[in-house]
């Protein structure tokens, strides 16, 4: 009767994993598609506007660039317990379209909810 027991309650917990994985690669999936050509073009201001050149310049951001949507721009410097930092929202709250550049070399995070654009070189 426990194993019966046993196998219901991994069964229950495996259905509970895949709806809840169906379910948020889906949204993500959704907010790339929403966001992406914003997230490129205000990617490729930005990288314009900081002046590089070579690997990080505004060419890099377009079709061949891997996108995903996270919560959270890992590249801000804030520590979870820092609440009253005003950067606190952008780093752990705020939805992002993270793409990375097709050398992969460099890394821009699109602010869905402000609308800015975080540049990060990669493998210096």
């Amino acid at each position: 009767m426990r194993m019966i027991l046993l196998g219901l309650a991994l069964l229950a917990g495996g259905k509970v994993w895949y709806h809840d994985n169906t379910y948020r690669t889906a949204m993500s999936d959704a907010v790339v598609e929403a966001y992406r050509d914003r997230a490129i073009e205000v990617c490729r201001r930005a990288a314009l506007k900081r002046g590089t050149s070579g690997h990080d310049d505004g060419n890099v951001w377009g079709a061949g660039s891997k996108a995903e949507a996270v919560i959270g721009n890992p590249d801000i410097g804030v520590a979870i317990w820092d609440t009253q930092n005003p950067l606190w929202n952008q780093r752990f709250r705020d939805p992002q379209v993270i793409l990375m550049a097709a050398n992969a070399k460099a890394r821009c995070a699109y602010d869905v909810r402000q609308g800015g654009a975080t540049l990060t070189a990669l493998g210096h």
